[in-house]
């Protein structure tokens, strides 16, 4: 787990994690403190005794912090797990048992509930292709919102209550073993938010894994917990992750791809303007300089393909 001002929600999921929802078999909790001033990292002390938390003095990001609480654990297999997703009783074990019966699936994720127990189909979702971003680009993925066709990375309207083979499975729930954790080198630190957890599954199916969901293993997510009001800051970040994917994974359309992001954001921008709506877009088009090529430390150099 890794914190960053996140205490009540934390301690919440703690809390699970050590009582009603711990796994049958033995654990450790290792969480990475990315320099937080609420006092969480305090409360990982109170609720899981000292040696459980890491503070790093700053924000390093969501990849570096997972990489650091994974290079002091001492099992087979390892669970990331958001502190604002608190796990329902027996939800681990489902996703434990998940993996071992299909160990050819390599990662396993799960099904994420809102506070009033609706489904939220955040657990997992499709790769970023130069489809999806042309139907994010035209705003189709927003008009035809859960399509199988013009929104193809939210998967349609599956409710995430089967088990199925996905493209990509979200950090915020992710259970992978050790040996397959190792031969990815864990996180790619390249991507300092956002993008990561796309970047290690698409190099997992490189390798043979076949990412997948249990609906049997249930987290609740507080919804927009840890992105606060601030929406066109978590844009930015969460722009500069997708084009780091698109950076690393999309090859001859990588060019194309972050050409559509730009667009997108540029179409959103100027209907914000038409409609005379509050600047949101108009915010992150200005930003673009911190997104539109990705994080810096996933850039691909000038004529080369990527991955």
């Amino acid at each position: 787990m890794v914190t960053y001002n996140a205490a009540a929600h934390a301690e919440r999921t703690l809390r699970a994690l050590t009582g009603p929802a711990a796994p049958s078999v033995p654990f450790e909790i290792l969480v990475s403190d990315n320099g937080s001033t609420d006092g969480v990292a305090d409360i990982v002390d109170d609720v899981c005794g000292r040696g459980t938390g890491q503070r790093l003095g700053w924000n390093s990001g969501f990849a570096h912090g997972v990489n650091r609480a994974a290079s002091r654990a001492s099992g087979r297999y390892l669970l990331l797990l958001n502190p604002d997703a608190e796990p329902k009783p027996g939800a681990i074990d489902a996703m434990l048992e998940h993996l071992r019966a299909n160990p050819d699936h390599g990662i396993v994720g799960g099904r994420t509930l809102d506070t009033a127990g609706r489904p939220e189909p955040r657990s997992c979702f499709g790769r970023i292709t130069p489809w999806s971003l042309t139907c994010s680009a035209l705003g189709f993925s927003v008009l035809a919102r859960g399509s199988r066709w013009l929104d193809p990375e939210s998967l349609g309207g599956w409710a995430r209550d089967s088990v199925r083979q996905v493209d990509v499975v979200s950090g915020g729930l992710m259970l992978l073993g050790r040996e397959l954790w190792d031969r990815l080198g864990g996180l790619d630190e390249g991507f300092r938010m956002y993008g990561e957890d796309q970047d290690l599954c698409l190099r997992a199916r490189k390798l043979g894994a076949r990412p997948s969901i249990t609906p049997a293993a249930e987290v609740v997510h507080d919804v927009g917990a840890s992105s606060g009001g601030d929406l066109s800051g978590r844009d930015v970040l969460v722009l500069a992750g997708r084009a780091g994917v698109v950076q690393r994974h999309l090859g001859p359309w990588r060019r194309y791809g972050l050409f559509a992001m730009q667009a997108g954001v540029a179409l959103r921008a100027a209907a914000e303007r038409v409609l005379r709506r509050r600047p949101r877009w108009a915010v992150v088009w200005r930003r673009r300089a911190e997104w539109a090529q990705g994080w810096p430390g996933t850039r691909i150099p000038e004529g080369s393909c990527g991955r």
